[in-house]
């Protein structure tokens, strides 16, 4: 089985939100310039997809990597 991709090298607050079968995702807290936060998909073979929105991160991180949201464990 593939490993779950580290995060992307780049600077900012970290946290691996999601991982499954060589997929990660993560939400960046950016403070450059104004607060945001992102949301990066790693799906090789591309290095990442960015989004904004968390739902719609998840959803797309669900349909690549071939989970459920019936997966989801709710903490």
């Amino acid at each position: 089985m593939a490993s779950i991709p580290d995060h992307p090298n780049e600077t900012g607050t970290w946290a691996r939100l999601k991982g499954s079968k060589g997929f990660a995702l993560w939400r960046r807290e950016r403070q450059v310039l104004a607060p945001v936060t992102m949301y990066y998909l790693v799906a090789p073979p591309r290095q990442s997809e960015i989004l904004y929105d968390e739902a719609k991160a998840r959803a797309r991180f669900n349909e690549l990597a071939g989970v459920s949201d019936a997966d989801e464990v709710i903490p």
